[in-house]
This record gives C-alpha cells, sequence and structure tokens, in this order.
C-alpha cells in the first residue's frame, strides 16, 4: 500500500475516514491524498481573476474548504504524515476515477452514510456507485473506529475457483494486523440458485488450507439474502471487519438480483472493504 486517498466532503464519517487514513499512512509509510470534489465551475482553472470575482459565492466556498483542509496538513506535518490536498469541480465520480489513476492510488477509504428505500434503487450512494465504477480496495467505514486493529474479521465468499485470487489479496493485507480469527462464510439463501452444503463445505476447506497460521472457522449460514445474512453472522461474532470480493463482476447478477456488495455497504454499520484490483497475480 503506498498511496491512499480519502474523499470527503466534510462530514462526520468522512472524518472517520481521515482518521483511518492517518492511521494507515503511518503504519504503512504510504502517501495520504485527501480529496474534495466541491461546485465550481468545470472551466474554474482556467478563468481569469475577473471571471472568479463575478462568482464571489464560488470564491468563498473554495476559501471554506482550504481552510478545512489546512486543518488536516497541519496536523499532517505535527504527525509526520505524507499527506497531498487536492480540490477539484466537476462530476464527483469522474474526477474520483482521475484521481485514482493519476495518482497510482492503491487503497481507498471512504465514510459512508449509506441510504435506504426507493432512493437505493434510483440513485444511490457516492459510495455505491463508487464501489461499481473503481478497480481499487475501497474500504468503508460508518463510525469512529475505536481501534485499527482487526482481530475478529469476517471474509464472505461463494468460494469458486475464480474467488481465490481476491482471497490471497486479502491474506496479504490483513497480515499487518495480525488478526485473531478469520471467519470464512458464505450464505446459504436456500433458493434456487443455492449451493449445496456438502459442496460449499468442501469449497470453504480449500480456501481454509491458505489461512495456514490463522485460527480460521468455516461457516454455511442460512438467511433470508446475501447480505443480511453477512450482517447477522458478522454482528453475531462481534466481528471488527467484513471483507468481501467484488473482482469478479456480473452484469447479469447485478442486472437481477442487485450488487450483494454494494447492498452490504448501504445497510452494514461495521467497516466493510471490498476488493478489486487489476489483474495482477499474488505469489503464495
Amino acid at each position: 500500500m503506498k498511496n491512499i486517498l480519502v474523499p470527503t466532503d466534510f462530514s462526520a464519517c468522512a472524518g472517520y475516514a481521515i482518521d483511518l487514513g492517518f492511521a494507515f499512512a503511518e503504519f504503512f509509510d504510504a502517501t495520504l491524498y485527501l480529496f474534495a470534489c466541491i461546485d465550481l465551475p468545470d472551466d474554474w482553472d482556467e478563468l481569469s481573476a475577473t471571471e472568479k470575482d463575478k462568482l464571489p459565492e464560488k470564491k468563498q466556498l473554495l476559501e471554506n474548504v482550504n481552510v478545512l483542509l489546512n486543518e488536516w496538513e497541519e496536523r499532517a506535518n505535527r504527525e509526520r504524515i505524507k499527506l497531498k490536498t487536492i480540490v477539484s469541480g466537476g462530476k464527483f465520480l469522474i474526477e474520483l476515477e482521475d484521481q485514482v489513476i493519476e495518482n497510482k492510488v492503491d487503497f481507498v477509504i471512504m465514510g459512508s452514510h449509506g441510504i435506504s428505500g426507493k432512493q437505493e434503487y434510483f440513485i444511490g450512494s457516492n459510495t455505491q456507485k463508487a464501489i461499481r465504477k473503481l478497480h481499487v480496495p475501497i474500504f468503508v467505514v460508518k463510525n469512529p473506529l475505536k481501534r485499527y486493529a482487526f482481530k475478529n474479521v469476517v471474509f464472505a465468499s461463494c468460494f469458486n475457483t475464480n474467488e481465490k485470487e481476491p482471497f490471497l489479496k486479502f491474506l496479504d493485507f490483513i497480515k499487518w494486523f495480525t488478526p485473531e480469527t478469520v471467519h470464512l462464510l458464505s450464505i446459504n439463501t436456500s433458493g434456487w440458485f443455492g449451493q449445496p452444503s456438502l459442496l460449499m463445505n468442501e469449497a470453504m476447506k480449500d480456501f481454509k488450507k491458505l489461512c495456514e497460521g490463522y485460527n480460521c472457522k468455516t461457516h454455511f449460514y442460512r438467511d433470508l439474502s446475501v447480505d443480511v445474512g453477512v450482517r447477522h453472522f458478522s454482528e453475531e461474532v462481534e466481528a471488527d471487519l467484513i471483507v468481501v470480493s467484488n473482482q469478479n463482476r456480473g452484469s447479469l447478477k447485478r442486472m437481477f438480483s442487485g450488487s450483494n456488495v454494494e447492498a452490504l455497504v448501504n445497510h452494514c454499520d461495521m467497516p466493510v472493504l471490498s476488493l478489486d484490483f487489476a489483474d495482477v497475480p499474488v505469489e503464495v
């Protein structure tokens, strides 16, 4: 992890994400990018000083944002964190993707309020849309983390062969936090497409073999839906972190049943790490 990006709208949950970004930047000796996308004209940087003077509310907005970012810069100086701040106008997702590519960002941390009801189906949250669009790991937080140690971790998956590469990426990340227990979780919804328990248990055994050195437990948990099951199980075991793979995205699955990853991120109160990345193999 070399370059971490945290988008901020200066809300409370964005602040929780920034706090985590500072902790990870220090731990991994990474560069932290704070990114604010605000309501400025797309051509703001090309406008002359006279033209900008005709938009005093935009100038004030930019000044306010710079004041807030300066507070984080002062903290970074005190804590000796490598910090870069970015302010842009334009559409959030387009600008976010551009920043990820331009700065070779390999990890994104986002605060999320979550959404529900009709808004979820017709609009979606910025976090949900980022998970859909970006191909980097995205760590989502909604509440302040009491500690940055993830001792009780759930990896939720269908555990087919395509999931082994994301799983190795997960192990490569979580090893830095020396978890006490890793739970391998698959959800049985008892529908037409549910996996027979015998086959699923065998599949999870193959993944468990990769967890040498960890206290690893396998679970085939029954519930009404995937995201509900993951949340219920994680609450029961008092997990610190839920990890899911978003690497192998199926358009038909998304169209007919929605994205389990996006639903989980929107509805879950505990931290969720969505794994997605460029197709670079991990050495075992």
